[in-house]
């Protein structure tokens, strides 16, 4: 048996989940090789600059900043040896309509008098509701998002099962959120997060009502240079660590025998390994890169899932400043049920009046645009199951473009100077993406878990998994913990020596 210093392990994907990941084995003594297919890191948080515009093409909001400390703490460094963070404030502006529009603030004494607009007592009613999100948020930080399972033994626990009552797993969130509040707008502040992490309302559980304290609580932040500061942290303490990267390689197959995967064929190369990781899309590992005998998941595992919405993305330079936007705004439509099933329901269709996710973080890091320019990202969250045909996009662009006009009062089409849009088809062809989804699996009490795909492969013994379709599940903070589940399981099962 080779000793842990020999081992050699290539991981697939330098996203956050494979930067990470790349990170924490070289810091534990092992051989690490990342092999990623694009020509640069980040993943879906990859960065595009284009004429002194700098885009964040994934993700935007900042959250759950401990989840990014604990991260950096494994390999003996801070988040602030590479970056700068900043609290936003305030936190982000909401539109109902293009009459009405409120900020949500960085200090929640100011939201509890927000909320006494929207009803009765609604403060007070806020403050119950954070207080509760806030318990169940640190049940699921000390006993859920931190270990993993891998069968029902796991769930069986006393405490366990005592805690997860607590965390309202067998009550969906809208139902929950409506205990509380009466009012519409009200509903919508406190549950909107789960749209970001492939759910809605009407299907996820209560659970996930921990955002809200995420959110009110602990604040939104921001890196200085954008998320692409934290991918070029994670390179950088990975090559730091004796991480070896290599770009433009792809992953076309993995030999396996005997049940031990012995090698990973690329466009660039032959790759022999003791160990592989994959963090690239799940579903795409399993059914390109294995032949059928390897596979955990078979065609009828994904076929039966509920998967995560895709996105219609609209990156925008401007040549002028905006007055009516924060770094982070929302534009909430006005029938939710509608556009929730548009979304995940059995009928899906490309939404006429959707909710809009619009980030200007130009607002706070002038340093992303040239002199007197702005930045605009513009998100549609549309049902992976549409299909994504370019002749569709500039219309649909047009219709997405005049809503957000009309809601914030501000002209916007005349001053682009950058334009971008993208849909299904660039996260399949960038990511292998199953379906296009830009999120993976959604968050359903089915997909929670003990019920997502595991961190290790059932078929080969040496073949390992993780990122937003493993537990915990979507989002960078908990795809950041699924590094650390699979890599404390890589580093056990060698102790161990069962592989």
């Amino acid at each position: 048996m080779k000793q842990k210093e020999e081992r050699k392990v290539i991981v697939i994907g330098a996203g956050f989940t494979g930067l990470a990941s790349a990170a924490i084995l070289a810091d534990a003594g092992y051989e690490v090789t990342l092999l990623e297919k694009n020509d640069r890191p980040g993943g879906r948080a990859m960065v595009w600059e284009e004429n002194g515009y700098t885009f964040d093409m994934g993700p935007s909001w900042y959250m759950m900043i401990e989840a990014y400390e604990n991260l950096f703490s494994i390999i003996g460094k801070k988040p602030e040896d590479y970056y700068k963070t900043i609290r936003i404030s305030p936190s982000y502006r909401v539109f109902f309509s293009e009459n009405e529009s409120m900020d949500v603030m960085d200090d929640i004494n100011k939201n509890y008098s927000l909320f006494d607009g929207f009803e009765s007592e609604g403060g007070k009613k806020l403050k119950k509701f954070i207080d509760q999100s806030q318990k169940m948020y640190e049940i699921a930080l000390q006993k859920f998002l931190y270990k993993d399972y891998w069968s029902f033994r796991d769930l069986m626990d006393k405490s366990l099962i005592k805690d997860g009552l607590k965390l309202k797993i067998f009550t969906k969130l809208d139902k929950y959120v409506k205990k509380f509040f009466t009012s519409d707008k009200a509903q919508k502040i406190v549950s909107y997060h789960v749209a970001f992490v492939g759910a809605s309302p009407p299907t996820s559980p209560a659970v996930y009502a921990l955002l809200a304290h995420c959110d009110m609580n602990l604040g939104i932040w921001y890196p200085m240079g954008g998320f692409g500061a934290i991918v070029d942290a994670l390179m950088k303490a990975g090559l730091e660590k004796g991480v070896i990267i290599k770009f433009n390689t792809e992953v076309s197959k993995i030999v396996v025998e005997d049940k031990v995967a012995k090698k990973i064929i690329t466009n660039n190369g032959d790759f022999e390994a003791d160990l592989i990781l994959n963090t690239g899309d799940y579903e795409s590992g399993e059914m390109e890169l294995l032949e059928k005998e390897h596979r955990s998941y078979p065609k009828k595992y994904w076929e039966k899932k509920m998967i995560a919405p895709s996105a219609f993305l609209i990156y925008l330079g401007l040549n002028k400043k905006l007055n009516n936007f924060l770094h982070h705004n929302f534009y909430f439509n006005s029938d939710w049920d509608k556009y929730f099933d548009q979304l995940l329901g059995s009928n899906p269709e490309w939404p006429e009046d959707p909710s809009i996710y619009i980030t200007v973080p130009s607002k706070s890091d002038p340093s992303l645009v040239p002199p007197e320019g702005e930045l605009m990202t513009i998100l549609v969250l549309v049902s992976a199951d549409l299909e994504d045909i370019e002749s569709n996009r500039e219309p649909y662009f047009d219709k997405i473009l005049e809503k957000v006009e009309k809601i914030s009062g501000e002209s916007i089409r005349d001053s682009i100077v950058i334009k971008k849009i993208v849909a299904h088809e660039h996260f399949k062809n960038t990511f292998n993406a199953y379906k296009g989804t830009a999120l993976g699996l959604a968050h359903t009490l089915r997909q929670t878990a003990l019920f997502r795909p595991h961190h290790k492969s059932k078929k080969v013994k040496n073949l390992y998994y993780a990122g937003h379709y493993t537990h915990p599940g979507v989002g960078v903070p908990v795809s950041l913990i699924s590094a650390q589940l699979a890599c404390e399981k890589i580093i056990d099962d060698v102790k161990k020596q069962l592989v």
